[in-house]
């Protein structure tokens, strides 16, 4: 990865974080209760936070951060495995699956041929190119392609 590549992908990183990190508990939540599922398959950037049951898979670089202490976290694929500051675990060349659930979580991978599903509430962003749909009570509520600029939408 050339240093540019490094720098653009941290400062997205960083853009996911910092629209989420200090949001508010209850932002994570809608009105009326309950839970959507997320669907998205595209390169670039795929990053969500919030309670529920995280599927990601492709390759390039994995960040997890477990907020609440609760999470169950299984990787295949993560060859090169680095705590860092404030719980988060990265796993640089990662080319494999990884399973997240718990009440807190924030999950995200930069790279390609990302295919990832979540359960729950939350917040997710995604850069880059590819598509989503969330669905709620199995009817599509939202449904897009993913842009250059990222963009943070809510999991019903």
């Amino acid at each position: 990865m050339n240093k540019k590549t490094l720098i653009l992908t941290l400062a997205m990183i960083f853009t996911l974080v910092a629209t989420t990190a200090f949001a508010p508990q209850t932002a994570y939540a809608q009105s009326g209760g309950g839970s959507g599922t997320l669907k998205a398959n595209g390169d670039g950037l795929a990053g969500i936070r919030g309670s529920g049951d995280v599927s990601i898979s492709g390759s390039g670089i994995l960040w997890i951060r477990d907020h609440a202490g609760d999470a169950v976290i299984n990787v295949s694929g993560g060859r090169n495995r680095r705590e860092g500051e404030n719980g988060w675990v990265r796993y640089s060349g990662f080319n494999g699956e990884a399973s997240v659930s718990g009440s807190q979580i924030t999950v995200a991978l930069s790279g390609f041929g990302i295919d990832l599903e979540a359960t729950g509430t939350g917040k997710f962003v995604l850069r880059g190119s590819g598509s989503y749909t969330v669905e709620k009570d199995g009817i599509t509520v939202l449904n897009g392609v993913w842009t250059e600029e990222a963009q943070v939408f809510s999991i019903p």
